[in-house]
Protein backbone atom coordinates (compact mmCIF):
# COMPACT_ATOMS: atom_id res chain seq x y z
CA UNK A 1 0.00 0.00 0.00
CA UNK A 2 1.55 3.69 -0.86
CA UNK A 3 2.12 5.60 2.40
CA UNK A 4 0.13 8.40 0.63
CA UNK A 5 -3.24 5.52 1.42
CA UNK A 6 -3.05 5.69 4.66
CA UNK A 7 -5.52 8.20 6.27
CA UNK A 8 -5.07 8.84 9.95
CA UNK A 9 -8.27 10.10 12.42
CA UNK A 10 -9.28 10.41 15.86
CA UNK A 11 -11.70 11.07 18.29
CA UNK A 12 -13.09 14.85 18.03
CA UNK A 13 -13.97 15.07 21.99
CA UNK A 14 -16.37 17.93 22.85
CA UNK A 15 -16.61 18.18 26.85
CA UNK A 16 -18.34 21.14 28.58
CA UNK A 17 -17.57 23.63 28.56
CA UNK A 18 -18.27 23.75 25.06
CA UNK A 19 -15.45 26.55 23.62
CA UNK A 20 -12.74 23.79 24.55
CA UNK A 21 -13.85 21.55 22.03
CA UNK A 22 -14.01 24.45 19.60
CA UNK A 23 -9.68 24.90 20.19
CA UNK A 24 -9.45 20.95 20.46
CA UNK A 25 -11.44 20.45 16.51
CA UNK A 26 -9.03 23.29 15.37
CA UNK A 27 -5.81 22.01 17.03
CA UNK A 28 -6.97 17.82 15.75
CA UNK A 29 -6.78 20.00 12.01
CA UNK A 30 -3.64 21.79 12.70
CA UNK A 31 -2.33 18.90 13.76
CA UNK A 32 -2.86 16.82 10.09
CA UNK A 33 -5.05 14.28 10.93
CA UNK A 34 -7.53 13.21 8.37
CA UNK A 35 -10.43 12.70 9.73
CA UNK A 36 -12.21 13.34 13.22
CA UNK A 37 -15.16 11.18 15.01
CA UNK A 38 -17.42 11.85 17.49
CA UNK A 39 -19.57 8.99 19.36
CA UNK A 40 -23.43 9.83 19.56
CA UNK A 41 -24.48 8.51 22.65
CA UNK A 42 -27.11 9.78 25.30
CA UNK A 43 -25.16 7.47 27.93
CA UNK A 44 -21.42 5.96 28.03
CA UNK A 45 -20.82 2.30 28.62
CA UNK A 46 -18.13 2.45 31.69
CA UNK A 47 -20.55 1.85 34.94
CA UNK A 48 -20.76 4.23 37.53
CA UNK A 49 -19.31 2.26 39.98
CA UNK A 50 -16.10 2.18 38.36
CA UNK A 51 -15.50 6.01 37.07
CA UNK A 52 -12.93 6.37 39.37
CA UNK A 53 -9.39 8.50 38.30
CA UNK A 54 -7.59 5.10 39.47
CA UNK A 55 -9.43 3.46 36.86
CA UNK A 56 -10.72 5.39 34.41
CA UNK A 57 -8.62 8.40 33.82
CA UNK A 58 -10.87 10.73 32.35
CA UNK A 59 -12.96 10.59 35.68
CA UNK A 60 -10.21 13.29 37.17
CA UNK A 61 -12.35 15.42 34.59
CA UNK A 62 -15.42 14.31 33.99
CA UNK A 63 -18.28 13.85 36.58
CA UNK A 64 -19.92 10.66 35.15
CA UNK A 65 -19.78 8.35 32.38
CA UNK A 66 -22.92 9.79 30.30
CA UNK A 67 -21.45 13.47 29.27
CA UNK A 68 -22.13 13.84 25.92
CA UNK A 69 -23.34 16.68 23.38
CA UNK A 70 -25.54 16.24 21.00
CA UNK A 71 -23.44 14.19 17.78
CA UNK A 72 -24.87 16.09 14.83
CA UNK A 73 -25.00 19.29 16.43
CA UNK A 74 -21.50 19.39 17.59
CA UNK A 75 -20.55 18.01 14.16
CA UNK A 76 -22.20 21.36 12.94
CA UNK A 77 -20.06 23.47 15.18
CA UNK A 78 -17.01 21.46 14.03
CA UNK A 79 -17.39 21.80 10.59
CA UNK A 80 -17.85 25.65 10.35
CA UNK A 81 -14.34 25.96 12.98
CA UNK A 82 -12.96 23.85 10.46
CA UNK A 83 -12.03 23.78 6.51
CA UNK A 84 -9.95 20.47 5.52
CA UNK A 85 -10.31 17.59 7.88
CA UNK A 86 -13.26 14.83 6.91
CA UNK A 87 -15.64 14.59 9.56
CA UNK A 88 -18.56 12.05 11.40
CA UNK A 89 -19.94 10.38 13.58
CA UNK A 90 -18.83 6.63 14.76
CA UNK A 91 -21.32 5.79 14.61
CA UNK A 92 -24.97 6.49 14.64
CA UNK A 93 -27.95 3.93 14.48
CA UNK A 94 -31.67 3.71 12.93
CA UNK A 95 -33.57 3.33 15.90
CA UNK A 96 -33.23 6.99 17.65
CA UNK A 97 -33.96 9.35 14.26
CA UNK A 98 -35.91 8.29 11.35
CA UNK A 99 -33.83 7.86 8.10
CA UNK A 100 -35.39 10.66 6.76
CA UNK A 101 -34.44 12.89 9.31
CA UNK A 102 -30.93 11.39 8.56
CA UNK A 103 -31.01 12.36 5.30
CA UNK A 104 -31.83 15.67 5.69
CA UNK A 105 -29.56 16.12 8.46
CA UNK A 106 -26.14 14.44 6.59
CA UNK A 107 -27.44 17.01 3.38
CA UNK A 108 -27.64 20.25 5.51
CA UNK A 109 -23.80 19.08 7.71
CA UNK A 110 -22.56 18.68 3.61
CA UNK A 111 -23.15 21.80 3.00
CA UNK A 112 -22.18 23.54 6.17
CA UNK A 113 -18.87 21.28 5.76
CA UNK A 114 -18.88 21.95 2.58
CA UNK A 115 -18.52 18.29 1.18
CA UNK A 116 -16.44 17.30 4.13
CA UNK A 117 -18.64 15.35 6.49
CA UNK A 118 -19.57 11.26 6.59
CA UNK A 119 -22.36 9.21 7.51
CA UNK A 120 -21.03 6.76 9.72
CA UNK A 121 -23.76 4.42 10.63
CA UNK A 122 -24.04 0.73 12.36
CA UNK A 123 -26.99 -1.34 13.99
CA UNK A 124 -26.25 0.58 17.52
CA UNK A 125 -26.42 -0.20 21.12
CA UNK A 126 -28.92 -1.22 23.33
CA UNK A 127 -27.63 0.55 26.17
CA UNK A 128 -28.47 4.10 24.12
CA UNK A 129 -32.13 2.71 23.01
CA UNK A 130 -33.75 0.55 25.53
CA UNK A 131 -33.36 2.51 28.65
CA UNK A 132 -35.09 5.59 26.44
CA UNK A 133 -38.54 3.34 25.53
CA UNK A 134 -37.32 2.65 22.46
CA UNK A 135 -37.72 -1.11 21.62
CA UNK A 136 -34.53 -2.94 20.83
CA UNK A 137 -35.65 -4.89 18.17
CA UNK A 138 -33.82 -6.49 14.64
CA UNK A 139 -31.06 -4.13 14.62
CA UNK A 140 -29.72 -5.16 11.45
CA UNK A 141 -33.00 -5.20 9.44
CA UNK A 142 -33.53 -1.94 10.79
CA UNK A 143 -30.50 -0.14 9.20
CA UNK A 144 -30.34 -2.17 6.03
CA UNK A 145 -34.25 -0.39 5.40
CA UNK A 146 -33.11 2.93 6.53
CA UNK A 147 -29.92 2.78 4.15
CA UNK A 148 -32.19 2.23 1.71
CA UNK A 149 -34.39 5.00 2.20
CA UNK A 150 -31.47 7.77 2.66
CA UNK A 151 -30.36 6.53 -0.86
CA UNK A 152 -33.86 6.68 -2.13
CA UNK A 153 -34.71 10.32 -0.56
CA UNK A 154 -31.19 11.57 -1.51
CA UNK A 155 -31.19 10.45 -5.62
CA UNK A 156 -34.84 11.29 -6.21
CA UNK A 157 -36.37 14.60 -6.56
CA UNK A 158 -39.72 13.74 -6.78
CA UNK A 159 -41.89 11.95 -4.48
CA UNK A 160 -41.47 8.23 -3.88
CA UNK A 161 -42.59 5.73 -2.24
CA UNK A 162 -41.36 2.77 0.47
CA UNK A 163 -43.06 -0.18 2.11
CA UNK A 164 -41.26 -2.72 4.53
CA UNK A 165 -41.37 -3.95 8.25
CA UNK A 166 -40.35 -0.94 10.17
CA UNK A 167 -40.82 2.26 7.43
CA UNK A 168 -43.47 3.21 5.10
CA UNK A 169 -43.09 6.23 3.35
CA UNK A 170 -45.71 7.21 0.93
CA UNK A 171 -45.35 10.73 -1.40
CA UNK A 172 -42.28 11.31 0.93
CA UNK A 173 -39.80 14.36 -1.02
CA UNK A 174 -36.40 15.79 -0.33
CA UNK A 175 -35.55 18.27 -2.45
CA UNK A 176 -31.98 19.03 -1.00
CA UNK A 177 -29.25 18.80 -3.08
CA UNK A 178 -25.72 18.27 -1.83
CA UNK A 179 -23.22 20.76 -1.43
CA UNK A 180 -21.57 19.62 -4.66
CA UNK A 181 -24.16 18.67 -7.63
CA UNK A 182 -24.70 14.77 -7.72
CA UNK A 183 -22.34 14.18 -5.02
CA UNK A 184 -23.89 12.73 -1.32
CA UNK A 185 -22.05 12.52 1.52
CA UNK A 186 -20.22 8.97 2.02
CA UNK A 187 -21.73 5.99 3.77
CA UNK A 188 -19.61 4.32 6.12
CA UNK A 189 -21.13 1.34 8.22
CA UNK A 190 -19.59 0.35 11.61
CA UNK A 191 -19.83 -3.43 11.08
CA UNK A 192 -18.41 -6.36 13.07
CA UNK A 193 -20.93 -9.52 13.59
CA UNK A 194 -21.52 -12.15 10.74
CA UNK A 195 -25.16 -10.44 9.91
CA UNK A 196 -23.68 -7.13 9.82
CA UNK A 197 -21.01 -8.03 7.92
CA UNK A 198 -22.43 -10.05 5.39
CA UNK A 199 -25.14 -6.96 4.74
CA UNK A 200 -22.52 -4.66 4.56
CA UNK A 201 -20.80 -6.70 2.09
CA UNK A 202 -24.01 -6.94 -0.19
CA UNK A 203 -24.48 -3.27 -0.39
CA UNK A 204 -20.47 -2.59 -0.81
CA UNK A 205 -20.67 -4.88 -4.42
CA UNK A 206 -23.97 -4.12 -5.15
CA UNK A 207 -24.49 -0.76 -4.45
CA UNK A 208 -23.36 2.47 -4.23
CA UNK A 209 -19.06 2.51 -4.40
CA UNK A 210 -19.07 5.16 -1.38
CA UNK A 211 -20.05 2.73 0.85
CA UNK A 212 -17.28 1.94 3.25
CA UNK A 213 -16.48 -0.54 5.91
CA UNK A 214 -15.96 1.33 9.10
Amino acid sequence: MDVNEVKIGTMGAFLPPFDKGINTIKRIEDSGYDSAWWPDHLMGWVPESIWTPDIVELAAFQENPHVFFEAFCTLAVAAWNTGRILLGPSVTEAFRRHPGMLAQAFLTLDHISKGRVILGIGAGERENVAPYGIEWNKPVKRLEESIKIIRLLWENNEKVDFDDRFWKLKDAVLGLEPYEKGKYPPIWIGAHGPKMLEMTGRRMVTGNPRYRLL
